[in-house]
Order: C-alpha cells, then structure tokens, then sequence
C-alpha cells in the first residue's frame, strides 16, 4: 500500500514538473519564429506549455541580470549568452540562426519609376530612415556600421527594436529603414538585402538559464531539422558548424 502510494505521489510530482510553463525570452526580431518552433515542438509534445517574453536583446539581458525568471534566453547576438555563460547565470549557449539585416524602402523608385533591389538603394539615400538603438539591439548596431562607413548626413530615427523600425516604415511614418528580413520574407518596393561581410554579423544565441526539464529538451528540439527547416523558412541562415 505504501509502495503503492509513494509511486502516485511519483507521477502526480512528475506531473507538476511537465506542467509548469517554460518561460522564453526572445529578441522582437525571432517572435514570430519562436512562437512557430515552440508549436511545432508541441506537436511532438503535448506537455509542453510556455509563456514568451519579447523586447529587444539589452533590455531582456538586464531583466534576466536582475533576476528574471526565464528558462531560456533568445538573443539578437552572441554576447550576451556568452556573458551569461561566463557569469554562471546560463546553463549552456550555443548559436541558433544567422539573421539578415535589409534596408527597405517600400515606396521608393527610380527616375524611371522601377523599384530599386540592390545597394543603390541604400547609396543614393539621403533623407530620414530609420534603424533600432544600437546599444540594445544587434540588428541596429550592424546598421550602424555601415552608416558610419558611408558618412551619411541625413537624419537618422533610433526605434527601440527592430519590429518598431518596420512599424514605422510600414505605416509610412518613415520612408526607409535597417529591418530584420526575418520580419517579412517578401518585401514590397525597394529594398537592398545587406550582404553579410559589410557588418560584423548578426549571429543569434540561445541560453539555457534553468534545469527546467522542458526547457532543456526544447533546447535541444533547436538543432532538429524540423526546428531548422523552420528557422530558415522564416528569413535566417544556419550558423556554420
């Protein structure tokens, strides 16, 4: 009876265990995409629960400084993680897709009226554009980089991330601005896909934060050619091994 009792007590603790959401943090340019994977990954595991937070990378590094309580961490690049690693907070860290930065211009044309798809675009610009804050969102800071490398004079709008750059150019609030392409695979009007050896790269980081049971298969699901079939269909290359 006693025996009996101690395995119940077993499967209703296990059960607890696989209930318990696994918290994501993610960079507001891999939203969309993690939201597809941990679907995904649901399918194959119907015990599976989470709960995503989104921002841009710096304000969720400092959260999860702070104490935060995530399981899993999303980063825009691979400081972070790396800092997290060396600073015992993470568990583990390894690099999960290669995003591609685009300079669009969704209403722009040449003097012949043809939309234009390649660097002029981004040479011949010389009014307000916009591109995330450098100093929290990886995304902005390769856009930096090559605004410094053109000395460009116009004006420049800091957004906070980059899902707030395309609000504005979507919207039309702004005419051209530095996006993820993983924000939107088919781009309408102008646009110049940067190639990556013109900045030092936006390679995306995972950290694993916790002994969170979910959490760790989850990460591991990532290196699956399901999760990676996935992460390229939606904008991204895969890191180099």
């Amino acid at each position: 009876m006693v025996a009996r009792l101690v395995c119940l007590l077993a499967v209703f603790a296990s059960c607890l265990t696989f209930s318990k959401p696994v918290t994501i943090a993610v960079a507001a340019n891999f939203k969309s995409t993690l939201e597809l994977l941990a679907e995904d990954y649901k399918r194959l595991n119907s015990q599976f629960n989470y709960r995503i937070a989104s921002a841009s990378t710096g304000i969720l590094y400092n959260q999860i400084t702070h104490g935060a309580p995530f399981d899993l961490f999303f980063s825009a690049d691979d400081i972070r993680p790396k800092q997290l690693l060396d600073a015992g907070v993470a568990k583990q860290e390894m690099a999960y897709a290669v995003g591609q930065l685009v300079f669009w211009a969704p209403n722009y044309v040449d003097t012949k009226g043809q939309k234009v798809t390649d660097r002029a675009l981004w040479e011949n610009w010389d009014i307000m554009y916009a591109y995330a804050n450098p100093k929290l969102a990886p995304y902005g800071f390769a856009a930096q980089q090559l605004a410094e490398q053109k000395d460009s004079v116009a004006k420049v709008v800091v957004a906070n991330n980059v899902s707030q750059v395309f609000q504005f150019v979507s919207t039309g609030n702004i005419a051209a601005g530095f996006v993820a392409r993983s924000i939107q695979t088919n781009f309408e009007g102008s646009y110049w896909l940067v190639p990556q050896g013109l900045h030092d790269g936006v390679v995306q980081h995972v950290a694993l934060l916790s002994d969170q049971v979910q959490a760790i298969e989850f990460y591991k699901y990532l290196l699956s050619i399901s999760a990676q079939t996935i992460i390229t269909e939606n904008g991204y290359l895969l890191p180099q091994t």
